[in-house]
């Protein structure tokens, strides 16, 4: 049996830190079925700085079960999601750092959901190590913790005493893949089936929107954003961008990356890329017709970028997320 405790603050996402408990009791009912004596596979609590309730994000009230200086003992701790204001939430909760660092120290399996990970870099156990969270925060992240290693492509990252997941209900990827990892094949894919979950996801690339940032304060460069936004599907070259904005080539690809992140180029691809995917969703044209739409003419070499984006060809894409019609 594995101890598991589920950590709760102010601001919390409620359903992942309830939906880590329904999912690890589902399992221990399953694992009930096979034999009413055994022992259950998870033994949960949630535990926090004091013993009053916390105001999750959606403002339901969660009672802890344990505060942390009771010292309880642990073999998993999940941390949840932060759902907003990142610098109240990691000063209020300062005292959970050095715990977890220190359960950490102990054996403990430290794991973070989305962002959650904030508290596991605060606590140091990220410092040159791979970890993956939300990609909506990826630039926040990175800026406050340069010397981690960030891949938000991946839905996990298990670093053997540590394990990140992505995006908010990568919860659910986080449990199935400890059930995997501790009780076996056959349990994890009876859980899985139960919640309609796809347990050989690996990578979150299909669920990704390109962020566009434009929250930076170089105006030149956010004309030219603009301007991308209704011509992105013409043919231009960048040294006609540079043009446009009054700079030497250099110091505007300079100047670019500075404020979005991304070099021009990969910009107006991921602008590509995210028109041809709302078509795909939102409309019946045709592959070849959303191609030329938005400035390709080989359909081949578009599959093949689409792909490299979303792990999906654009058909894939399609099927999965285009509007669904039910009919009775």
């Amino acid at each position: 049996m594995k101890k598991v405790l589920v950590l709760a603050f102010n601001n919390c996402l409620t359903s992942s830190l309830i939906g880590i408990l329904d999912v690890l009791a589902v399992s221990n009912m399953f694992n009930k079925t096979e034999d009413a004596a055994l022992m259950p596979l998870f033994e949960t609590k949630i535990a926090a700085i004091d013993i009053a309730p916390v105001s999750s994000f959606n403002g339901l009230p969660i009672q802890p079960t344990v505060t942390i200086d009771q010292n309880p003992f642990a073999d998993i701790i999940i941390v949840p999601p932060i759902m907003s204001d990142f610098e109240k939430v990691l000063s209020e909760n300062q005292a959970l750092i050095p715990w977890i660092r220190s359960q950490h120290q102990k054996g403990t399996i430290i794991c973070s959901i989305c962002t959650g990970v904030f508290f596991l870099a605060e606590a140091g156990l990220l410092n040159r190590k791979y970890a993956t969270t939300n990609p909506l925060i990826k630039n926040l992240f990175c800026a406050r913790y340069p010397s981690v290693k960030l891949n938000v492509e991946e839905i996990l990252i298990d670093l053997g005493g540590i394990i990140t997941s992505g995006t908010t209900y990568a919860f659910v990827d986080l449990i199935i893949y400890l059930l995997e990892k501790y009780f076996g094949a056959d349990i994890a894919r009876q859980t899985s089936k139960l919640f309609l979950h796809d347990k050989n996801r690996r990578s979150q690339s299909t669920y990704l929107t390109s962020p566009f940032k434009r929250n930076h304060q170089d105006q030149e460069v956010l004309a030219i954003q603009i301007w991308l936004d209704e011509h992105y599907d013409k043919s231009f070259s960048i040294a006609s961008l540079a043009d446009k904005s009054n700079m030497s080539l250099r110091n505007f690809l300079r100047r670019f990356q500075e404020a979005t992140g991304e070099t021009p180029s990969s910009y107006i691809q991921s602008l590509r890329i995210e028109s041809a995917k709302k078509a795909l969703e939102n409309s019946n044209m045709s592959i070849s017709e959303i191609v030329y739409d938005i400035g390709y003419s080989d359909q081949k070499s578009f599959g093949r970028l689409f792909k490299r984006h979303t792990n999906l060809t654009p058909s894939e894409y399609r099927k999965r997320f285009s509007t669904r019609q039910l009919q009775l």
